[in-house]
Order: C-alpha cells, then sequence, then structure tokens
C-alpha cells in the first residue's frame, strides 16, 4: 500500500522542473506505482547490482525523514530537494529529455520502504477506439515506462547484506562516464552484477597457468563478495590481478562471484585457431608444457573428445557443396 506520495517533472533535460506535489492516487495510478516499486525492490538479489552511500551522501538521511514525516508539507520539501538534485545531474549530460520523479513510502508484509522512481516519458502509443462504426486512432505522446521498462530507481532499506540500498540503474554497469549522471545526484555507488564480476574475475584469471587457474578456482569456494574471494585467492596464487573495479579494486564497490562461479564459467584456451573452452571447475584437466619449438597441451577427460555440434556426413553418391551439382544426404 501507498502511503506517501509525491510527483515532480523535469523537462528540457533539467532546465526546467515542476517542483513535486503531494499527490492523492487513485486505485489506478497507485497500482501503475506499485508495480514499479516491485519492480525495483524485485533487483534485491545476489546475482543484481549493490548499492553503497558515498561518506558525503545526505540521501539516506533524506530517505528516513521522507519514512518518518508526518506532514505532507515536510514530505514534498524532501521530494522537492530531491528533484533538483536529480535535475542540476541531468544538465550537462545527454539524458531523455522529460521525465516524472516519484517520491513514495509504501508498505507490504516485509515493512515500510522509500522509493525514489525516475520515469522517463518518451514513449509514443496509440489507442485503437471505434466511434460511430468508424475505427480510429487515438495517439498518445510522452506516456511513461511500464514496470518493466523502468530505467532508474533507489529504494531503502536493502533486505541485503553488505548493500546499503537497491539501485535500478541499467547504466549502472557501464562504470564511468555521463552514464553515472543518476548515481552522482545522490553520491551513491552501485555495484556490477554478479555476471560482469565474474566476467572480471575470469579476464584476471586468463593471464595464468592452468594450474594457476586451478588454485584460484578452489580458493575463490562458495563465492561471496568480490574482494572477500580475491583476498582468499591472493593467499594462494598472489600473482592473479584482482585490481579492477568489478572486484573491488580502486575502493569500487565490488560485485558478488556466486557458488556456481566455479560451474558456470569457461576459460578459452587459443592456438593457431585452435580453440579450448573448458570449465573453472576442470581446469586441472589442462596441462601444456614446452618440447623444444613446439607446445603440448593434454586434456585428461573420462571420455573420448566429440564433436560439439553435428558434422553433414555424405554418402559417395553425393557431391560437396560448392564443387558441382548434386545432393547431400
Amino acid at each position: 500500500m501507498i502511503e506517501k506520495c509525491a510527483l515532480g517533472v523535469i523537462t528540457e533535460r533539467g532546465k526546467k522542473v515542476l517542483d513535486p506535489t503531494w499527490s492523492n492516487l487513485g486505485d489506478h495510478e497507485e497500482d501503475f506505482l506499485r508495480r514499479h516499486i516491485d519492480e525495483v525492490r524485485a533487483t534485491a538479489t545476489d546475482e543484481q547490482t549493490r548499492g553503497r552511500f558515498r561518506p558525503d551522501s545526505s540521501l539516506e538521511s533524506d530517505l528516513m525523514a521522507a519514512l518518518d514525516a508526518t506532514e505532507q508539507s515536510e514530505f514534498v520539501d524532501i521530494a522537492k530537494r530531491l528533484v533538483q538534485k536529480l535535475a542540476t545531474a541531468m544538465l550537462p549530460v545527454a539524458a531523455k529529455a522529460s521525465c516524472v520523479v516519484a517520491l513514495i513510502v509504501s508498505s507490504d508484509g516485509d515493512g515500510k520502504s522509500v522509493t525514489l522512481l525516475k520515469l522517463d516519458a518518451e514513449i509514443e502509443a496509440a489507442r485503437l477506439m471505434q466511434i460511430m462504426g468508424e475505427i480510429r486512432l487515438e495517439v498518445f505522446d510522452d506516456l511513461l515506462p511500464s514496470p518493466g521498462e523502468i530505467q532508474k530507481g533507489i529504494s531503502w532499506p536493502d533486505p541485503r547484506q553488505h548493500s546499503d540500498l537497491i539501485i535500478r540503474d541499467k547504466q549502472a554497469g557501464a562504470m564511468a562516464g555521463t552514464a553515472q549522471y543518476f548515481l552522482n545526484a545522490y553520491k551513491i555507488d552501485a555495484s556490477p552484477t554478479a555476471k560482469l564480476t565474474e566476467q572480471a574475475l575470469v579476464k584476471a584469471m586468463s593471464v595464468l597457468a592452468p594450474s594457476k587457474v586451478a588454485d584460484a578456482v578452489a580458493a575463490a569456494g562458495d563465492g561471496g563478495s568480490a574482494n572477500d574471494v580475491i583476498t582468499r585467492i591472493h593467499q594462494d596464487v598472489p600473482e592473479l590481478d584482482g585490481s579492477a573495479k568489478a572486484l573491488g579494486g580502486h575502493g569500487a564497490i565490488p560485485g558478488i562471484i556466486r557458488p556456481s562461479f566455479a560451474t558456470t564459467s569457461k576459460q578459452t584456451y587459443e592456438a593457431h585457431g585452435i580453440e579450448l573452452k573448458v570449465p573453472l571447475a576442470e581446469i586441472g584437466r589442462v596441462t601444456s608444457r614446452q618440447e623444444g619449438t613446439v607446445w603440448v597441451t593434454e586434456v585428461r577427460t573420462d571420455l573420448p573428445l566429440v564433436p560439439a555440434t553435428s558434422v553433414p556426413t555424405f554418402s559417395d553418391s553425393d557431391t560437396l557443396p560448392g564443387s558441382g551439382n548434386g545432393t547431400v544426404s
């Protein structure tokens, strides 16, 4: 249930602001916003982005004040501050031209939460109507996105460990540049997703010998916060480069390494156009050694290697494709 709501509008890429006002929502409006809130809070999983307040951020105190506000004017003043911060951050970047910003306090079975939504007004749609027996189209411009299309939003508190707030920002993976204007507006940091974090760890492992990769994978164990995983790995493989931001390097908020990392991630080896993809959990089966001027790579398996895809077979009467007329079986 939505208990408090203030809506404001930013236009012309931050140049104009329509200050938020208190909103008494009807059933349809409440359902529309509630589904957006659910979409944002559903990202509070280990696989998704985690959020952190920067030391100089006032957002946490603003969210706490919004949660505790007993007067409509107090709540609206908080919304005005948050909308103005976002508008200021949008000025130097090529953000969407117009958006609605909603500050909402809601409650469900898990308690109360405060959510800030940025809904970009950019969608065009048409409604099919029949008027006096004639089929007509009524066109709508600058519609707000459906819940599944929301680009940016934050919600607090976050039920996860090691995360200050829930962040929904589809540009957070960029980790730099103008794409961070939403995060910079409120002085918060977002981790990469688990997928991006694991890709960074695989990249760091890619320069290691197979035996060292096997040691690193064993040390990674059941995963966890990437900086904790890197600390464990460094005990056995100190040469692993863990400086990537996705892994917590340079003071960045690290992502998560999932327990399934070793079985779902693969290392690719190649030479002379030959590729060998090996699940990290099986990396110990691969060894390479130099014999004179050549390298010998051994792969120990319990079964013979077979082609990963089917290869066409041809009868004696068939003609190979491209070599003339004939039928391929």
